[in-house]
């Protein structure tokens, strides 16, 4: 547990946090979040409440708060909205070493460096193996952009740019792949309406390392093109990943998309589901259904398949 009268420094921060600097910056100078004391040599120095109120801020800006509504509030009125103990669950993050890179990474793209960026990404992948690069780099890159565009910290365009990047890694990473010798045929894409389709890429990449038959549509297939299709490919897997509510501008909901391709395809063939949506998705089906609430968890699956 840390003492209460412990100090730290903007790395400690980012380090205990997960936030990027540019981030607390952010936060600190346009929002007026936190009023850290200043060193004999002007070094910023922060105490533990404002660790606290930084996890706080984190978690609420995930759920959908504004951070401009949010980030004057004092730690007791922040506790009101989010339990302390919720927020505690930062600490139970496993380090990521490549934090360093990946806040670096955000950073140049606040200064538009983007050949630098791209210098940064091939250097870890050559040095690192593909799987890792993809589950400790990449994803938790592209999470880091969502984080960022949710705190209104970096602009459409932006993520827009780091995204295809992150993409252009992904095809990089399978150009070595050889034929899949799998028996296991993966079907993958996201509801009518959903365009956010990084989940599905990652998780294409994933299958193919693996050696699985992957078949990646892309974002917002319509349900009958999709049993159709799966039914073509002769799919023994459909991963759907839904991001994106009806209100949100999805065509159906979840549970209506889903229920039409229960009812149009061979109930041999597992359905996995992820995203926000999936995880709150009450189904009553005869086939097998497996809801994953991490990009960890789909890999642990992939590896029991024949």
């Amino acid at each position: 547990m840390m003492i209460k009268n412990e100090s730290f420094s903007i790395r400690q921060v980012i380090e205990l946090t997960g936030i990027s600097e540019f981030t607390l910056r952010g936060w600190e100078t346009r929002y007026k979040a936190f009023k850290p004391k200043r060193s004999p040599t002007g070094r910023r120095i922060y105490s533990q409440d404002d660790i606290q109120k930084a996890r706080l801020l984190q978690s609420l800006v995930e759920k959908g708060y504004k951070i401009g509504n949010i980030a004057k509030l004092d730690l007791s009125d922040l506790e009101k909205i989010l339990p302390q103990q919720q927020a505690a669950g930062f600490n139970t993050t496993p380090p990521n070493k490549h934090l360093e890179d990946i806040y670096k990474i955000m950073d140049l793209a606040h200064l538009y460096k983007w050949e630098e960026i791209s210098d940064i990404l091939h250097k870890k992948r050559r040095d690192s193996k593909p799987e890792i690069y993809i589950s400790d780099i990449l994803t938790p890159l592209a999470g880091q952009i969502g984080k960022l565009v949710a705190a209104e910290q970096m602009s459409v365009g932006q993520e827009h740019i780091l995204s295809a990047y992150i993409k252009e890694q992904l095809i990089l990473v399978q150009s070595d792949i050889k034929r899949p010798k799998s028996q296991s045929r993966l079907v993958m894409t996201t509801p009518e309406g959903d365009l956010h389709d990084m989940g599905i890429s990652f998780a294409s990449s994933l299958s193919r390392l693996k050696g699985l038959q992957t078949l990646f549509l892309g974002p917002s297939t319509p349900k009958k093109d999709l049993s159709e299709t799966c039914l073509r490919y002769k799919a023994t897997h459909l991963l759907i990943s839904s991001t994106v509510s009806q209100k949100e501008g999805a065509k159906e909901s979840l549970f209506s998309y889903v229920n039409f391709l229960d009812r149009n395809l061979p109930v041999k063939m597992a359905f996995l589901l992820a995203g926000r949506n999936a995880a709150q998705l009450d189904l009553n089906l005869d086939r097998d259904v497996t809801i994953f609430s991490s990009m960890g968890e789909f890999q642990s699956y992939l590896k029991n398949l024949p």
